[in-house]
Order: C-alpha cells, then structure tokens, then sequence
C-alpha cells in the first residue's frame, strides 16, 4: 500500500508578532525556506492570507511594508508544493474577504455558473407562465423551447439501433422513439433533446427529459429513466 501524501505538513498558529521580532532566528530556523500559506490577525481577526515560497522573507517584509502595525498574530501553514496552492489561496480570499487583501483570487479554469443560473431561471419563469396562461401562449413557448434545441443533438452516439422510448404523465402512457442519430421522433415531430420532447407533453413546467423519458433494459426488462444511457 503506497504511503498517504499530506498536504499541510506542519502548522504554527496564533503566533505574536513580537515572538517573530525577539526570536527571529528560533523562527527561521522552523520556517526559512519553506513554502506555504500565512495568514496575518488584527485581534483575533482574520486580517490578511497569503501564498509563500519562503514563508519568513515574506513575514518580515509584512513587518515593514503597508501592513505594518496592521496585525499582532500570525499563523504559518508549511506545505508540499503543489499545483493547486494558488487555487487553494484564491478560495480562502473569496470565501473569508480579508481586509488586507486588495485583491480577489480567481480561478484559471472555472466557470462563473451566474449568468447560467440566470438564464435557467428565466427559462423557468416562461415555463410556468406558460403553464398558467395555456392557450397559444403555451403552444409558442413549446415551439421556442424545441427551436432552441435544434443543432445541438445531446443524444447523438449513445446507442447503436433505435430504441422505444415511454413515459408516464397524468395516468396516460405516451410513446417515442429514439433513432441511431440521437434524434426522439414523437407525434410526428423530431427533438434533438428529450427535455424538447417531454415539454410537448408537460405544459409550463420545469422537467428533466432525462428522467422523463424511459426505455426498457435488456437485462433487467425494467423501464428505466434514459439518464442511466449516459452512465
């Protein structure tokens, strides 16, 4: 069994400013050299977080620099290097805001969900206005919603023949089919998404077409939600 790699490898916590400045060298002796992240208090108060590849140049420049007098109490956690520290730094920054810290971390790689949270929000909001008002409001919401998701065929590859497809709504079964391209073909019509699909049936509600939609297993002979294709 291979040995359990530990990221934080040694910590010094709550330490007096004025331990740094009369044992210096004490202090140089544990953290010289180190890399790892520091975090600097104003009475017990988080003040300021940072990321070191030598922990005590860094502490006796804050001693000089504009956070001078600004904190009394630090605290140093010593680390292995690693390619997720400065994510690591930029999360502690945007979850606790030190008040030292001008800037905000980000994130190479992330994506912002905001601006996706709004749209689905506002889908959802045209679904159950849809759903409230009925007529030929909710017949132009359903031909929206599968204009939408024409050319993008989510379905596209997961399986290898063409499969039934049912589902259950207000004690009536309805039937479809799902082609070898990935394409649902339902009361004459085409969906390149079953979510598409089962808002022709669901009027003005949110719905996941994934689980609305069923196809029946060869092993078990279960109908199960179409989800499970994409496991």
């Amino acid at each position: 069994m291979s040995a359990r790699h530990h990221l934080v490898t040694s910590q010094l916590e709550n330490i007096s400013w004025k331990v740094l400045e009369q044992y210096r060298d004490v202090i140089k002796e544990m953290i010289r050299g180190k890399s790892g992240i520091y975090a600097l208090y104003n009475r017990d108060k988080l003040y300021y977080v940072g990321l070191a590849s030598n922990l005590m140049t860094r502490l006796n420049q804050h001693l000089k620099d504009r956070h001078k007098r600004k904190w009394d109490k630090f605290s140093v956690y010593l680390t292995k290097k690693d390619e997720h520290m400065k994510e690591l730094e930029s999360l502690f920054l945007r979850i606790m805001k030190p008040t030292g810290n001008k800037v905000i971390g980000k994130f190479g790689g992330s994506v912002n969900l905001r601006q996706q949270l709004n749209k689905s929000i506002k889908s959802a909001d045209d679904d159950k206005r849809a759903g409230l008002l009925g007529g030929a409001i909710a017949r132009n919401r359903r031909r929206s919603v599968t204009r939408n998701t024409r050319g993008t065929t989510v379905l596209a590859g997961l399986v290898g023949r063409k499969i039934g497809l049912r589902a259950y709504y207000k004690d009536y079964y309805y039937f479809a089919t799902l082609t070898v391209n990935g394409k649902i073909r339902f009361d004459g019509d085409v969906f390149e998404s079953p979510t598409a699909a089962a808002k022709m049936i669901i009027e003005g509600r949110s719905v996941s077409g994934w689980n609305f939609w069923r196809y029946k297993d060869k092993k078990s002979g279960d109908w199960v939600p179409l989800a499970n294709l994409r496991k």
